[in-house]
């Protein structure tokens, strides 16, 4: 039994401490070098995703509740879009500079008019939430979305649209 514990030992020291860091980290597999000695690309452990805006938990819960209500019955890419149009509105020097007051700009979203910004986020919406934050954006930067069939503003249908996801249209 003691000798089985050194073993073991034995195996992690040789594993943790003298297995080189980069060998340890290697994604990719291994190549041959100019001197015949096997070497391995590691795999930078720094990249990682970088929020296109620096927003709070709190905010990223608001975004989600949106989506939630926005984007009922859309797919996945429409509730992306979604997010995407308010993080979009952000960034823009037109509208509020954080995502709490772009969504209660007066008049913006039909689901604060109508309460269903309460309603308790589903999955998918705190996801695309996420994936809009981390900078996908199905929409190519547009600040405006709408459902053209059931629209009420005189004002949104002034706008050109130029792509549709589902059942929104999209524009700058």
């Amino acid at each position: 039994m003691e000798r089985c514990y050194k073993f073991i030992v034995s195996l992690l020291v040789l594993t943790y401490v003298l297995v080189p860091t980069k060998l340890a980290l290697a994604t990719n597999t291994p190549s041959i070098n100019n001197q015949g000695v096997p070497t391995i690309e590691a795999k930078s452990t720094t990249q990682q995703k970088k929020e296109v805006i620096s927003i709070t938990n709190d905010e990223l819960l608001l975004l989600s509740k949106l989506v939630t209500g926005e984007a009922r019955g859309e797919s996945y890419e429409g509730q992306v879009a979604v997010a995407a149009v308010v993080i979009n509105r952000v960034r823009d020097t037109r509208f509020p500079d954080n995502i709490k007051d772009v969504i209660y700009q007066r008049n913006a979203f039909s689901v604060v008019k109508d309460g269903a910004i309460n309603m308790q986020p589903t999955e998918s919406a705190y996801k695309a939430a996420q994936e809009a934050l981390y900078g996908l954006d199905p929409t190519n930067s547009a600040i405006y979305f709408w459902n053209p069939d059931i629209a009420t503003c005189r004002w949104i249908r002034t706008l050109d649209p130029y792509m549709r996801i589902g059942n929104h249209v999209f524009a700058k």
